[in-house]
């Protein structure tokens, strides 16, 4: 499984996002848990991909829980984006101070694995 930087000219990120995967469990709003996966990480949010399509939009709160690399994590998040495909854009809000070292460490780790300059 390779796991890479995804770059883009009109990304407007402060940190690189790693291809990665693992899986989510949230709630948007507080409701009903739904589960899907991680498509790739930065310090700040994530892309995911939910298993059932979701009648999420920009602005919904989301609290969830995700896995990578036997990590696990629990973030309060915002939609950001909802791409015509289904996949859900969040930011991070809150993550304990624990969680961001561990998650630090994790995308330190995954930056290693494949650095910018390798990907073709």
């Amino acid at each position: 499984m390779s796991r890479q930087p995804i770059h883009d000219v009109h990304d407007r990120r402060r940190h690189p996002r790693h291809r990665c995967h693992g899986p989510i469990d949230f709630r948007i709003q507080g409701w009903h848990l739904r589960k899907g996966r991680i498509l790739n990480l930065c310090l700040d949010g994530c892309l995911i991909e939910p298993q059932l399509a979701t009648d999420c939009v920009a602005g919904d709160q989301i609290e969830m829980r995700f896995q990578v690399n036997r990590l696990t994590f629990l973030a309060q998040c915002i939609v950001r984006r909802v791409q015509p495909s289904g996949g859900i854009a969040v930011e991070i809000l809150f993550l304990s101070d624990r969680s961001r070292r561990q998650l630090k460490e994790l995308l330190d780790e995954l930056a290693l694995l494949c650095p910018p300059d390798a990907e073709g």
